[in-house]
């Protein structure tokens, strides 16, 4: 095929059922809605139960964030083999309301502007290799379940 070209038929989206009849957009809507419901609330949960003053290591947000990756991981090797509505339940909806990407941002934004760049820098790369671990993680426990059965 020549470069810039796209391929005459593109890959089979994963969320197609086997016979090629697509999930109802209202039921995937739903089940996004109810996990980021259900993602959301944890993160609220847990920012509120547990709090520091604003120039300390924002572990909360770190916990949330990396729990999240950790439970991505599982819910990717799940997904491959259990049912269709995993993905955007668990997958896009819970972790999609459980972690975010922005909160990283105000935290480093915050702890830099009020005279803390070290654990600025510190928190941005902790969080970021404490998610690739646990993403890791995550795909490890979950394939070794899964392989094991």
């Amino acid at each position: 095929m020549p470069p810039g070209r796209l391929p005459a038929r593109l890959p089979v989206d994963p969320d197609l059922a086997p016979e090629g009849r697509r999930p109802r957009r209202a039921t995937v809507v739903a089940l996004v809605f109810a996990g980021g419901c259900v993602g959301g609330w944890a993160r609220y949960a847990v920012t509120t139960a547990w709090t520091g003053p604003a120039s300390a290591f924002p572990w909360p947000t770190f916990a949330v964030n990396t729990a999240g990756a950790f439970v991505l991981g599982v819910v990717v090797v799940l997904a491959v083999r259990g049912p269709r509505w995993l993905r955007p339940l668990a997958g896009t909806g819970f972790c999609g309301g459980l972690t975010t990407f922005s909160a990283l941002v105000v935290a480093v934004d915050r702890l830099a502007a009020h005279g803390h760049p070290a654990t600025a820098v510190a928190y941005a790369a902790a969080s970021t290799a404490a998610g690739v671990a646990a993403a890791w993680a995550g795909l490890s426990a979950a394939g070794r379940a899964v392989g094991a059965r």
